[in-house]
């Protein structure tokens, strides 16, 4: 059928044609069964298979028509062999009748509301762009969505617009209107149309007449937007080539010879290469016969198996050793057939030796963590014991019969001794944090117990007053041992840097993020110069001895080396006379 050459064939056709056939079958039925009284009417039945033909399947509706008049003529025939009273007149009549029934429907369904219904939802499916227009009046009677959004419409406000309103000229139109009533078929004329902004387009147009719905069907290309996309992927290529002009790296391409097609490096003028000299030629030209040959066994084996393949070459270049990381790949043309490798080389030299200086560094930095174990261990080892036998004298200078002066003497040396000792401990903790990963052992805390341990295991209050107003029901997330420390250096900074009347304020506050531990003091202060400063280790300001001896200049630094373990920091706000404000900022989740 019409249907099927045309290419506008729907699922549904086939539910019509078994419609036509069935009521084709009904009315040859009852024309033999239907009782002499029903045979003025029962004809008439004919009418709905005649119409239905001729609405849905134009072109075959005059076969479908003749076949059942003439079945219609042997059923009566038929039965006046038999003996029934048929009049031939009536017989004559309703075979007329037929035939005008036939007519005046396929008339009535040339009009082109009626083909276009049948065409729409193919047209409108489609994703091509493509509009249905009437011959006689080059009204466009359906479009597809992709059509009506080049010319910048909605597709229904497109129907009823005459189609030669989007020709940009005369001769245009008059040719596409002369081809399509001589050929009936136009092919890739290139034409300029008017969208409905007034912009106009460049496009090919081709159209072909359906004869059996007596439409133009018309296809249109935006050779514009080709053109545009065109220019975009020749933009694109410029920028490509630009970046490859621009990086370190080699670009080649190879056939399976291994002749070289194509070469591109920066650097290459630096070391007495020209790019265009080598193309055309093996690469041999490149590199000594041993590497050459090793290069052209690794290009047969990634075209012999179809995967890329990256390796090392070590090369020697204007008398210096490079080292080359290449990777290769192979490709196809455009037909599918295979061409060739293409590749790349990156000069990784400099990467090696900085690897090597990163495994010189490593190695650098355990013998410094050895030397330090080896040097707190020879510190600790004389201080411990004289540590210890000054303690026992002092503690009973008349059981060696020491003079007041003498016991006053070690007293002060047994002072300076603890000191020591301090600080070589403060210095083993400070530098196992700069070298160690120190690995945290998070867990709730109860910040004001911990805080109030602080305070007591340092004996803080017998110099100072200490006001802890953390509420009792804040906790926070984090190690309790790094956490007493950093506290416990921030309380002994406060301690040591006071002034009467000596008051030190614990405070706590926090954010939908941080937890924020303040503390405060009226002490003298520091100067605006030096705030960067105090965290530095060994860094000690005027700071007056405390109750346990005189300051290391390793509190503040330590402290800030456990905070910064937990993700947080430690900030300062300070007023030469008035006091300082250290907060600590913990994560909520650490």
């Amino acid at each position: 059928m019409s249907c099927f050459r045309q290419d506008v064939f729907t699922g549904t056709d086939i539910v019509k044609m078994i419609v036509v056939v069935s009521f084709s079958a009904v009315s040859l039925m009852l024309t033999a069964a239907a009782p002499m009284n029903a045979q003025l009417f029962c004809p008439l039945i004919y009418c709905i298979p005649i119409l239905l033909s001729a609405l849905w399947f134009p072109r075959q509706a005059f076969r479908a028509t003749a076949l059942l008049v003439a079945g219609f003529v042997i059923v009566r025939a038929h039965l006046s062999a038999l003996g029934f009273a048929i009049d031939p007149v009536m017989t004559g009549l309703h075979t007329m009748i037929f035939f005008w029934v036939f007519g005046a429907t396929t008339l009535f369904s040339q009009a082109a509301h009626l083909a276009a219904s049948r065409c729409r939802r193919i047209v409108e499916d489609t994703r091509d762009a493509r509009f249905l227009c009437d011959p006689e009046t080059l009204r466009v009677v359906c479009a597809s969505r992709k059509c009506a959004d080049m010319l910048g419409y909605a597709p229904r406000e497109l129907i009823g617009i005459p189609a030669e309103a989007f020709w940009a000229d005369d001769s245009g139109k008059a040719r596409f209107i002369e081809e399509m009533k001589r050929e009936g078929y136009v092919g890739n004329v290139e034409m300029t149309f008017y969208a409905h902004n007034g912009d106009a387009r460049r496009v090919l147009l081709s159209c072909r007449l359906l004869r059996s719905e007596n439409l133009f069907e018309c296809t249109v290309v935006d050779t514009g937007r080709l053109l545009g996309e065109n220019n975009e992927l020749i933009r694109s290529n410029g920028r490509l080539m630009e970046l490859i002009r621009q990086t370190n790296d080699i670009f080649f391409m190879q056939d399976a010879a291994g002749c070289i097609l194509h070469f591109s490096w920066v650097r290459a003028p630096e070391y007495g290469i020209s790019p265009e000299e080598i193309v055309g030629k093996g690469v041999d030209a490149l590199l000594p016969a041993d590497l050459a040959a090793q290069n052209m066994e690794r290009i047969r084996k990634a075209i012999e198996e179809q995967k890329n393949a990256c390796y090392d070459l070590d090369l020697e270049i204007a008398g210096a050793r490079h080292t080359f990381s290449v990777t290769i790949a192979p490709y196809n043309g455009v037909d599918g057939a295979f061409t060739g490798i293409v590749g790349s080389a990156r000069d990784t030299t400099e990467v090696r030796r900085q690897r090597l200086a990163c495994r010189q560094l490593s190695w650098e930095v355990e013998q410094w963590k050895g030397l330090i174990t080896r040097l707190s261990h020879e510190l600790r080892t004389p201080l411990q014991p004289l540590v210890g036998y000054l303690q026992m004298i002092v503690e009973d200078p008349g059981y060696y019969g020491l003079t007041k002066k003498t016991e006053e003497t070690l007293k002060t040396c047994l002072g300076c001794a603890d000191q020591e000792q301090a600080v070589v401990e403060r210095v083993v903790e400070l530098s196992l944090l700069t070298m160690d990963y120190v690995d945290l052992t998070v867990r709730d805390i109860p910040l004001r117990d911990l805080v109030d341990a602080v305070v007591s295991e340092g004996e803080y209050e017998q110099s100072v007053q200490i006001y802890n107003e953390i509420p009792d029901n804040v906790h926070i997330l984090g190690d309790p041992d790094r956490l007493s420390m950093a506290v416990a250096g921030l309380v002994s900074n406060a301690v040591k840097y006071n002034e009467p009347p000596e008051d030190v304020w614990i405070r706590y506050t926090r954010s939908n993020e941080n937890h924020y531990i303040m503390v405060r003091d009226n002490g003298i202060g520091i100067p605006e110069d030096i705030i960067e400063s105090i965290f530095e280790p060994f860094y000690i300001g005027d700071a007056k001895p405390d109750h346990r001896g005189g300051s290391t200049g390793l509190g503040l630094s330590i402290a800030n080396k456990y905070v910064l373990l937990h993700g947080g920091d430690i900030t300062v706000t300070s007023e030469v006379g008035e006091g300082s404000t250290f907060t600590i900022r913990i994560p909520r989740e650490v």
